[in-house]
């Protein structure tokens, strides 16, 4: 207990709080990956290169329309809940169905696209999606919800529970269908039914005389509005280079792609401790953990970045057969990204906690223009080359704009 104590004291962290909270999220994460890995083991050696890639379009497809369910909502639903609105939860849910219906006739026009564009597998794919379209995201808020009350263990159970119920819906899908249409449906399944769990569990925390924050939907739907060119550009490369390119060229990619995605998510399990303490603190107090921690961050970075680097070849060999062996290259240069990951995600809630409004829409509009113009530009071309130079560009400029908004407040605090 000393040594926590002088530790925390060294480094200026509320160490107990990390230890008390991350052992939980420790356990979640070690079934979390358990489980990923074995997903990609099943789609490495038992579903075909061209159902996997139809697979990864349909899923960059709905990320493209993700904002229509309050994505954003996330993270003034955390602030709101922390601050006594448990009623956040309720309205978010109500929120998120009523736009998600506006995704239905969207993805029904993809499909007359994709069945014009003599791809009717795809096309059939979107529609059944359309069938559990509303109820993908209405229910997701719910890990928002506990993680304001502080209720980690009950956040780390309701994700292992989530994460065993995936791989098996999956598994049972490949095994029998080994299509890109019984794969997706099985997705979406194993998506939605653990998440309207979540959110019933959710409910019996909710104060019995629950408040409404009047302000949650208006910054919900402004941050929602701001995420729109983000989700567009964040989604459109895959989608231009399995349209145009080909399912194949987009497996590979999702591929090269898969372990980093792996380790964000995990590592996001560690981090949301962080953003709850960022999520009452002041704007001062924002600073000064800049100050302490900065390099810090950066240098877990590095580690994540040094770790996947080292063990891409044989994770892909493994988990994904010989036939994806050409997605290690573009992986590795990918991991790149991973350096500066943790500061990106501390700098970035601390501009949305502090709700730098004028910051927050240059984010999401000049940077993703460009990221998209270039994407028009450079897939047709130079196909997963350039997806994956436009990724490292992006990761490394984001959090200029966030840095220049926290400067603004540093200078606001000096004077005199």
């Amino acid at each position: 207990m000393k040594r926590v104590e002088l530790l925390t004291k060294k480094l200026h962290l509320d160490l107990p709080y990390f230890i008390r909270n991350s052992a939980f999220a420790f356990v979640q994460q070690i079934i979390g990956v358990s489980c990923g890995l074995a997903v990609s083991y099943i789609f490495g050696h038992f579903v075909s290169v061209q159902a996997f890639g139809e697979y990864s379009l349909v899923l960059s497809i709905l990320g493209l329309l993700n904002f229509l369910g309050l994505s954003e909502i996330d993270t003034p639903l955390t602030q709101s809940v922390s601050r006594g609105y448990d009623g956040a939860l309720i309205t978010s849910a109500r929120i998120k169905f009523g736009l998600s219906l506006i995704g239905i006739p969207i993805l029904l026009g993809f499909a007359v696209f994709y069945y014009l564009h003599q791809q009717p597998s795809i096309a059939m794919i979107l529609i059944f999606t359309t069938l559990l379209l509303p109820l993908l995201n209405t229910f997701t808020s719910y890990p928002a919800f506990l993680v304001a009350k502080r209720k980690f263990l009950s956040l780390s159970l309701l994700g292992i529970l989530s994460s065993l119920f995936f791989v098996s819906t999956i598994t049972v899908a490949s095994w029998f269908t080994k299509s890109s249409l019984g794969i997706t449906i099985a997705y979406l399944i194993a998506i939605t039914l653990p998440a309207i769990v979540g959110y019933l569990f959710c409910i019996k925390f909710v104060a019995k005389n629950f408040r409404i924050d009047p302000h949650l939907f208006q910054y919900g739907k402004f941050l929602t509005l701001l995420s729109v060119l983000p989700w567009v550009s964040g989604n459109i490369g895959s989608i231009l280079l399995g349209t145009f390119i080909g399912p194949e060229a987009l497996a590979v990619y999702a591929v090269a792609s898969r372990f980093l995605t792996a380790v964000q998510k995990n590592f996001i399990v560690f981090y949301k401790p962080v953003t709850a303490k960022l999520a009452g603190q002041s704007s001062v107090a924002h600073l000064e953990v800049l100050r302490q921690h900065a390099i810090k961050l950066l240098l877990i970075g590095v580690l994540l970045t040094l770790g996947l680097w080292i063990t891409l070849p044989w994770l892909i060999r493994f988990f994904f057969t010989d036939k994806y062996m050409n997605a290690i290259i573009y992986g590795r240069f990918l991991s790149l990204t991973l350096i500066v990951l943790p500061f990106n995600w501390v700098v970035s809630d601390m501009m949305m906690y502090q709700k730098k409004t004028h910051a927050l829409i240059i984010r999401s509009t000049i940077p993703q223009i460009i990221k998209i113009a270039l994407y028009l530009i450079v897939v047709p071309i130079y196909k997963i080359n350039g997806l994956v130079a436009i990724a490292l560009l992006d990761r490394f400029t984001e959090p200029i704009i966030p840095l220049l908004s926290l400067a603004k407040t540093r200078v606001k605090f000096k004077r005199p």
